[in-house]
């Protein structure tokens, strides 16, 4: 336990606040501990995130990663952070802990990949069945950026 506390950080942010911008480096792994925070794509809120909730979970997989949307915290939010660098190791050497957020990850990526499941079957059922492929795909390119 010793060694866990020397690895993080408790963060407080005030409501409003951005806690980080969608493109800045993935620079570590935070849980919500109080308060609840808004992630934001491209002005779009995407989820509300409360304790027990993980921010940055990408950085886990791919430490050069940056980020995909923006936090904001939506009340006062306190949020407990490991850093980035060598959180293999970190969670090599916290099995308990390393077993206990994978499998928040894993819930929280089939949650995402869901969302985008049901986000493409709802673009193809406005854009009708009738469009030629090409067209298919056009429309496909525009919404995935």
């Amino acid at each position: 336990m010793d060694q866990l506390i020397r690895e993080t950080t408790m963060s407080d942010a005030a409501a409003g606040s951005t806690l980080f911008e969608e493109g800045d480096p993935a620079d570590g792994v935070a849980a919500i501990l109080e308060g609840t925070v808004e992630v934001l794509k491209q002005g779009r809120i995407l989820a509300t995130l409360g304790p027990g909730s993980v921010l940055g979970e990408l950085s886990v997989f791919v430490p050069s990663a940056s980020r995909t949307a923006t936090a904001r915290a939506n009340s006062p939010v306190r949020m407990i952070k490991w850093r980035a660098d060598d959180v293999r190791g970190r969670l090599a050497r916290h099995e308990r802990l390393a077993t206990a957020i994978v499998a928040d990850m894993a819930f929280v990526l089939a949650e995402r990949l869901d969302r985008r499941t049901q986000d493409v079957v709802s673009l193809l059922k406005a854009a009708g069945t009738r469009l030629p492929v090409s067209e298919l795909e056009r429309f496909r390119s525009r919404a995935v950026e």
